[in-house]
């Protein structure tokens, strides 16, 4: 997956939250949520960096 996908992902992802919390359709702490999921955005960018980089490989 292409870094520009992954980080147009993200923000899409992060938007919609926004929204939904704006809207009131879901009671979200965004704080929250980034405290207690930060290590899946780690895990996020080592998988983007090794499919990233498998691919260069090929090509």
């Amino acid at each position: 997956m292409k870094k520009g996908k992954s980080i147009g992902i993200l923000f899409i992802i992060l938007g919609l939250l926004f929204l939904a919390n704006n809207l009131d359709l879901i009671k979200v702490s965004i704080v929250e949520l980034i405290r207690v999921y930060w290590p899946i955005i780690l895990i996020w960018i080592g998988i983007d960096k090794l499919i990233s980089k498998s691919s260069e490989d090929k090509a």
